[in-house]
């Protein structure tokens, strides 16, 4: 008996070990798997094979493989007012489909006149000599943008800038004009691809190239184009102008030592020279900042800012109508002390003693006689002792 409670013991002690040890087993680790894509091959225009190497920017898979069978509820990203992605996902809602992919209409397709005769048409309400001109678009090549998941710039999307509000941010969509851009970070840049329209060819833009230049701002000189602008400190590389879009990280290097620069975001198409090149003709102002602000502006800082004042200018304005007070204040000062022998004003102190002598009696008891004029002695009143009333 005894044997047999030793081992149930034995028995009880292992397995609370067993059970301890189980406990501070760590989880086996689980595999994972690459998250950058795969290269993958497709035929473009009928015959010619191509490989498309994705690529992943600011967490947004560019030149993905598309779905075997096309999806209408495939997420796409859209765009805030800096540029950062924001994964959109459309549903199905009542029977209708809530986010869904964005609808182009006919912003990137040709538009094309052409004229048929009777002959051509053989329409039963057509006179023999009767022609119908008819407007038709043709759709863009999809070989290329249809690798864009990012929604893309059209003029609809267009804001306003300027002091005023009042002019058109063409071509860009994004970024909004006076938006912070913080350092390591990537933002997208998004433009209308038919705005870079060469004038003498009607032909659009081929190739782009981005600039970015410094700009010292005065707050005099706000909503006007009299701003010192130094030569560009960024240009990318010509890029392709039909995707519309480039993916730009924010450097360091950029702000100099500073915590906050003003730039200006401008793009040249490749019909314009160097230095026919304008960047205020297309330009958006921003700001490139270290960090988010920790602190929140005040209502007199916001006064500023609407006021045009951004920089250190305000300063300057705090200090210098204070110290014109003083300088007044100091000259008045010693203008008086300069000129005190040379003043006379006895004749207005005596004009303000005759004023108090209208009436008989003290100084005290002016304001109650002010309005009583001087009179006679025999027509004064009298005070009789008898009666203690005056006759």
């Amino acid at each position: 008996m005894v044997f047999v409670q030793s081992i149930l013991y034995l028995l009880l002690i292992w397995t609370g070990i067993v059970q301890g040890v189980r406990q501070v087993v760590k989880p086996r680790p689980t595999t994972t798997t690459s998250e950058i894509p795969k290269p993958w091959r497709r035929t473009i225009y009928s015959t010619q094979v191509e490989i498309v190497t994705p690529t992943v920017i600011a967490g947004v898979t560019l030149s993905a493989k598309p779905l075997a069978t096309p999806d209408p509820l495939q997420p796409w990203i859209s765009l805030d007012k800096f540029g950062n992605p924001k994964t959109i996902k459309p549903e199905i809602k009542k029977g209708r489909t809530a986010n869904a992919q964005p609808d182009y209409s006919t912003y990137f397709k040709t538009a094309h006149t052409q004229t048929l005769s009777y002959e051509e048409l053989k329409a039963h309400n057509m006179e023999p000599d009767e022609v119908l001109t008819e407007e038709y678009f043709e759709d863009e090549d999809p070989t290329y943008v249809s690798l864009n998941p990012i929604i893309r710039c059209t003029p609809n999307r267009y804001r306003n800038k300027g002091l005023a509000k009042d002019v058109s941010s063409e071509p860009f969509c994004t970024p909004y004009e006076n938006v912070d851009w913080k350092v390591d970070h990537t933002y997208f840049i998004t433009w209308f691809t038919r705005f870079f329209e060469n004038p003498e060819s009607d032909e659009v833009a081929e190739k782009v190239r981005l600039h970015l230049f410094y700009v010292q701002e005065k707050s005099h000189e706000k909503g006007f184009k009299k701003r010192d602008l130094t030569a560009s400190f960024f240009s990318s590389e010509w890029v392709e102008n039909v995707d519309g879009l480039y993916p730009l990280e924010i450097i360091e290097e950029w702000l100099q030592s500073k915590y906050e620069k003003r730039v200006l975001l401008a793009i040249q198409p490749d019909y314009v020279s160097d230095q026919e090149f304008d960047p205020w003709s297309n330009g958006i102002l921003l700001r490139i900042i270290m960090g988010p602000r920790v602190f929140k502006n005040t209502k007199q800082q916001l006064a500023l800012q609407d006021a045009g004042i951004s920089d250190d200018t305000w300063y300057y304005v705090a200090l210098t109508m204070p110290t014109i007070v003083v300088v007044a204040c100091v000259a008045m000062y010693f203008f008086l002390y300069l000129n005190k022998q040379h003043r006379d004003i006895r004749d207005i102190r005596q004009f303000a003693v005759n004023q108090r002598r209208r009436v008989l009696g003290k100084f005290k008891t002016y304001q109650k006689y002010k309005k009583i004029n001087n009179r006679p002695y025999d027509e004064l009143p009298t005070h009789s002792k008898k009666s203690n009333k005056q006759t």
